[in-house]
């Protein structure tokens, strides 16, 4: 008797692939994917440090010197990289958080990609090269100890990406993470406003489908 092949079924929900911060994923990536399944999307939170490898806000001058060390930025973009490419042919959007969100960026380059949101991304400075290939949302804070985000705002605007969205928040650094002394909740909601507000302007694909 013939066995007939049956064709993998695809969610039709849109991915959201949550980038970490240095810390990996803690209380904050786990409270962001149950958010997000809530809206009525599908989400992956890589673990871009390893073996369940994860630290607490207090040891971040120990997850500091361990992603450098190991050079997780770079292995955490291809890792990304890779999740992106296993789930073409879905809506896919990256939203990275710190050296997370300097991942979202350079990803936002990919055909694949649909669109990318990236808080406070400090690392962003050291990619300019990268073009976005979809609509991208910047949300930095007025001060940071490492860099003038002024100076950064004014090089990305003078890119004239037609898709970059830039927000500056009166907060601090981790201004949307709650186990963060900076956390801000109503700052937070707002850019969770922006971001619904910007998908839905989003074209919706016409003959694929997934959507």
């Amino acid at each position: 008797m013939e066995k007939t092949q049956k064709e993998p079924v695809m969610s039709q929900k849109p991915l959201i692939i949550l980038a970490h911060e240095i810390y990996g994923v803690n209380i904050h990536m786990k409270k962001m994917g149950r958010l997000i399944k809530m809206a009525g999307y599908d989400v992956i939170t890589p673990n871009l440090l390893g073996d369940g490898e994860v630290y607490s806000l207090q040891e971040e001058k120990t997850a500091y010197e361990q992603f450098t060390k190991h050079e997780r930025l770079k292995t955490g973009e291809s890792i990304i990289q890779n999740v992106i490419r296993q789930n073409a042919g879905r809506r896919i959007f990256v939203i990275g958080f710190s050296a997370g969100a300097t991942i979202a960026w350079k990803c936002s380059s990919m055909p694949e990609v649909s669109g990318a949101v990236c808080y406070y991304g400090s690392r962003i400075r050291d990619s300019l090269h990268h073009v976005p290939a979809c609509p991208v949302l910047l949300f930095f804070p007025p001060y940071e100890p490492s860099f003038d985000v002024a100076v950064l705002i004014k090089k990305l605007r003078e890119k004239q990406h037609p898709d970059l969205e830039i927000y500056q928040f009166d907060a601090l650094h981790g201004f949307a993470n709650p186990e963060s002394v900076y956390f801000d909740r109503a700052l937070f909601f707002k850019t969770l406003s922006i971001i619904k507000n910007e998908a839905e302007k989003l074209p919706r694909p016409v003959s694929s489908k997934f959507s």
